[in-house]
């Protein structure tokens, strides 16, 4: 004979009444690490508790704003389940803090060792136009997108290189370290380590020994870009460039392109200005001109001062064209020096990009074997072909 069937709202339901009616789970005191806290709209502050090997969720339905992640604490509750989920939880009525927790001590710890090491002042400076850069993250993060949109901005031929990889989890230290050492095989000139925000558990990877000496030995400069402003991490030390996010470590990685793009604009706010400047004066001169030959009747000195304004009037167009010319010239130069990383212009003058199917350049016959596939882009489109054969010329 089968069992009639429950609805699942019925099973927490009997769960919840069952662990209320245990005495002993009502009035629990539970000693643990507060990690991944955070308050709500309604005020109630919710965390992890935890110890060397497990984790619970607590919740506390009062606004707590004195304690934070690394706090080693006594929690007093009881046992609950969230019925929506399916989840049990503490429900928090008191906290007893007793000191900072294990796990914060000991990356504090090794902060100050990592420091009075050194590690933490080598700090080299970013090339001015870097030509080749190189990200380890992953594809599909939200980090990517708003750095390709930074980079995106600058009108310049950059080759960008994403090293796809995990950026949270027990795989992610060995992905990012295997990215580090490609990066440092193969031409680059700035490395981007970024990620986008998380809990303390998340980020914590960046946080790993193995990790941080890796930055350390990096031969190419290392910049950081991990999680919001708030969060830093061992790799963050001992990084060349540190920044608060990832959209603000594109920013500071291209800085050099939009100083040449806000000094075009300054010369050409100069030019506009000196123009109008030489002009007005000009205006002013012939009109003060105009004015004291109206007061003098005599013809002579009419004509004479007529010859004088032609004088400068053509003075005038002479020096302006002059100024005009300069600025234009200077201008030019600044253009064709910019227009010269756009790689766009390359491909309308019949050019092609190759890349395989990762969207890697191909630049070496290594690079590309028969039978492979590989991307074609012109100026206005797309093809995809395969290697048929491969000649050296």
């Amino acid at each position: 004979m089968k069992l009639k069937p429950i609805k699942v709202s019925v099973l927490n339901q009997y769960i919840k009444k069952y662990l209320m009616s245990n005495s002993m789970l009502n009035n629990l005191r539970v000693e643990g690490e507060i990690t991944n806290i955070r308050m709500s709209k309604t005020g109630y502050t919710y965390f992890s508790l935890c110890d060397e090997s497990s984790c619970i969720n607590c919740v506390a339905f009062f606004a707590d704003s004195i304690s934070k992640n690394g706090d080693k604490i006594i929690a007093e509750g009881e046992l609950s389940v969230y019925e929506a989920k399916g989840s049990y939880q503490l429900i928090v009525r008191n906290i007893e803090r007793t000191g900072l927790g294990k796990i914060l001590l000991d990356l504090e710890l090794l902060k100050e060792k990592l420091k009075a090491q050194g590690l933490f002042d080598r700090k080299r400076e970013l090339p001015v136009f870097p030509q080749k850069i190189g990200i380890i993250t992953s594809k599909t993060g939200a980090a990517i997108k708003d750095i390709l949109k930074t980079f995106e901005s600058v009108k310049a031929n950059i080759d960008i290189t994403i090293y796809n990889t995990l950026v949270q989890g027990e795989k992610s230290k060995n992905n990012i370290i295997e990215g580090l050492k490609y990066f440092n095989n193969v031409e680059t000139d700035v490395i981007l380590i970024s990620r986008g925000g998380g809990s303390f558990e998340d980020l914590n990877v960046f946080n790993d020994i193995e990790l941080a000496m890796e930055v350390y030995k990096s031969k190419v400069i290392v910049v950081t870009g991990i999680g919001h402003e708030t969060d830093r991490t061992l790799t963050d030390y001992v990084a060349d460039v540190y920044c608060h996010t990832p959209t603000a470590a594109a920013e500071r990685i291209i800085r050099g392109y939009k100083d040449v793009e806000e000094k075009l604009n300054s010369l050409l706010f100069a030019l506009k200005s000196g123009t109008n400047n030489a002009v007005s004066l000009k205006k002013a001169e012939l009109m003060s001109i105009k004015y004291i030959l109206r007061s003098s009747l005599p013809l002579e000195d009419i004509y004479k001062t007529k010859a004088q304004i032609d004088i400068h009037k053509n003075l005038i167009k002479n020096e302006t064209s002059k100024i005009i010319n300069e600025y234009y010239f200077t201008l030019k130069i600044m253009c064709e020096k910019l227009n010269s990383f756009d790689y766009n212009k390359q491909l309308k003058k019949g050019f092609a990009l190759v890349s395989d199917n990762a969207g890697n350049i191909i630049k070496y016959k290594e690079q590309v074997e028969i039978k492979d596939i590989v991307q074609i882009r012109f100026a206005d489109f797309k093809i995809e072909a395969e290697t048929i054969d491969i000649k050296e010329v």
